[in-house]
């Protein structure tokens, strides 16, 4: 078992989920390499979308077919369209624990 895999196995027990977790041999980094891995139409694909808003980083969940719109994220969080951007790959791993 990959290592990262433990560490979501180990988050969720501390929340008291039971969840089942299933490899593949081929990628499923993008949400279409995810959707030909398991056989699904991209659209009933989630993607996890990281951005810093006001340097914090915020989690965005999007349709695999849906781009997320950087304008309507700052409307959300009520700052200014310039407050949003993609969050750096050092943001991502020290938010999430994963690159």
């Amino acid at each position: 078992m990959h290592p990262s895999t433990q560490k979501v196995i180990d988050a969720a027990q501390e929340l008291g989920l039971v969840i089942e977790i299933k490899e593949f041999n081929q990628t499923t980094r993008t949400a279409p390499d995810a959707a030909r891995a398991i056989g699904c139409n991209v659209a009933q694909i989630v993607k996890s979308l990281c951005f810093a808003v006001n340097d914090e980083p915020i989690m965005a969940l999007v349709s695999g077919v849906n781009q997320l719109d950087e304008r309507k994220l700052a409307a959300l969080c009520g700052v200014g369209r310039k407050k949003v951007k993609r969050a750096s790959a050092d943001m991502v791993k020290a938010a999430t624990g994963f690159s």
